[in-house]
């Protein structure tokens, strides 16, 4: 069926792929990718000889004409993101809504999402959660959003780098106080951390392990502080 297909790819661990996922990539005409190295590294482990394009935040407009034309002519095409879940936090916003607007059908394609695999690994209330995404980078916008956020009662979900994790820690203590947080690192990997403790707690980890200050972070917070029960013995 001719239409824009969002597929979901791994954030890690390359058989957490679905079998719909696969066949949707073979059978479709081209694979529009944020990053074709990394996609190609998917591709190549099953055997998937679907042409990539390019399709990324520099060159989604010029990309788009040319995906929505070939779409408008009976193609099948996938947009796949650098891992994950298509535009979560990732490019792919401006496409979708062309399709919608020219009549196009788009056909999510659902698999892994850091996002859901952090926050069912949590022990946290999820019964209701917030997704900041990335903060952004200028203090003075990032202290006014988690200023924001002081106010918000349901856990909240944010991505960070590694390198500014001790930052970010410190603003979080000084507008939440000792936060509950799930800190969960290289989700599906071969060094996939998941912990949740108190904020105090966690900054000493991160201060006597530099090994947790690598790789890609995702945040599961508890804005409200509380002590977390112990584990039965």
């Amino acid at each position: 069926m001719a239409a824009l297909y969002l597929v979901a790819t791994p954030i890690g661990n390359l058989e957490d792929i679905t079998i719909r996922a696969l066949k949707v990539m073979r059978q479709a005409d081209f694979i529009a990718c944020e990053d074709t190295r990394k996609t190609r590294i998917l591709t190549s482990r099953y055997h998937i000889k679907t042409r990539l394009i390019s399709y990324h935040e520099y060159n989604k407009k010029s990309a788009a004409e040319g995906i929505i034309s070939s779409i408008a002519k009976g193609k099948e095409v996938v947009l796949v993101s650098e891992a994950g879940t298509p535009l979560v936090s990732d490019p792919g916003s401006y496409l979708v809504k062309l399709c919608m607007e020219k009549g196009i059908k788009v056909i999510p394609i659902p698999g892994p999402s850091s996002v859901l695999s952090a926050v069912s690994a949590s022990g946290l209330d999820i019964s209701e959660f917030t997704f900041v995404g990335f903060l952004p980078k200028k203090a003075g916008k990032r202290k006014k959003l988690l200023n924001k956020l002081k106010n918000e009662k349901r856990t909240f979900v944010m991505f960070e780098p590694a390198r500014s994790i001790k930052k970010l820690f410190e603003e979080i203590g000084d507008i939440f106080g000792n936060a509950t947080i799930c800190y969960a690192k290289e989700l599906t990997k071969m060094y996939e951390f998941i912990e949740t403790k108190d904020l105090q707690t966690l900054k000493e980890e991160l201060d006597s392990n530099s090994d947790l200050l690598k790789g890609e972070i995702t945040l599961v917070i508890d804005p409200n502080p509380r002590v977390l029960p112990p584990f039965p013995e």
